[in-house]
């Protein structure tokens, strides 16, 4: 049998684990509906109200970047909250085949070393910063040629 010290001291520990617990991980995932639609505000379903219809089967980990965006949307450039409307809004157009290839290929993306990862944002600047016409070239022929473009080695942007 223990003694009454021994269980103060027990309980004393599962105080202290349940404390930081509670300071290392945010209370909204602990719950079971994980960042539901229903459990945003009015304003955060305003400013995010493009992905209502698939809010609940993105991954959790970009629900919790869409939130904390909404949390801070009052701080941002209107620049940058046009932008940030207009890519939901393509999102939102998207069907569920084209959102399929593009969560494919985030991940995809997301496994490359660092350095892969520069790589391909130094190509991407590098075809931005094309002329509109030139741009367009360039995904006609990588359309014809198969390759994937800014990934596939041996394309235009490979020197750049």
């Amino acid at each position: 049998m223990l003694g009454p010290m021994r269980i103060a001291g027990f309980g004393k520990k599962i105080i202290y684990a349940l404390l930081i617990l509670s300071y290392s991980v945010p209370i909204w995932l602990l719950a079971d509906d994980s960042l539901s639609w229903n459990s945003l505000d009015a304003n955060q379903q305003h400013i995010l109200a493009p992905l209502q219809s698939d809010w609940n089967q993105l991954p959790l980990q970009r629900r919790q970047g869409l939130y904390r965006l909404s949390k801070n949307w009052d701080s941002l450039p209107a620049h940058k909250k046009q932008k940030i409307q207009h890519h939901l809004q393509r999102w939102s157009e998207m069907t569920a085949e084209q959102k399929q290839k593009i969560e494919q290929r985030r991940l995809e993306f997301q496994s490359l070393s660092p350095q892969e990862k520069q790589r391909i944002r130094k190509r991407y600047q590098w075809y931005k910063q094309l002329p509109p016409d030139k741009q367009a070239e360039l995904r006609e022929k990588w359309k014809k040629s198969g390759k994937r473009p800014l990934i596939s080695p041996g394309n235009e942007a490979s020197n750049h």
